[in-house]
């Protein structure tokens, strides 16, 4: 039995709807409504293996500048995110740090690193 499964593109600004048509063995038997390439491969993408850059903010000590926002440096899979939120719930950053700095290293082993994206002065 095949099924049918639609990714909006977000490869470039035309933001294509993608239909992929997914056999019973629950691979890509065709796909179709891409204008280029990169649509292709990214409802392929989406469909197989779905990652995302996590984006957030972790609680600091210093009571001047009470979050740092914080993101991952490379996508994580999109099953692993809610766990990741989990760590970064208990996470406290010290100043001083810089953006780009990294907080946290191999998040839940995915080899993805925590980074500030601002300064934390002391």
């Amino acid at each position: 039995m095949t099924r049918r499964e639609s990714v909006i593109c977000v490869g470039c600004p035309l933001g294509c709807e993608v239909i992929l048509t997914i056999d019973g063995n629950g691979e890509v038997s065709q796909i179709t409504g891409h204008s280029c390439k990169e649509g292709k491969n990214y409802a392929v993408d989406e469909y197989q293996n779905p990652v995302r850059v996590l984006t957030a903010t972790v609680l600091t000590e210093d009571s001047s500048q009470p979050v740092l926002p914080v993101r991952t440096d490379r996508p994580i899979p999109r099953t692993k995110l809610t766990a990741a939120m989990c760590v970064l719930a208990k996470v406290r950053a010290k100043p001083t740090l810089k953006a780009g700095d990294t907080l946290i290293s191999n998040l839940l082993g995915t080899d993805c690193n925590v980074v500030a994206t601002s300064d934390l002065p002391c």
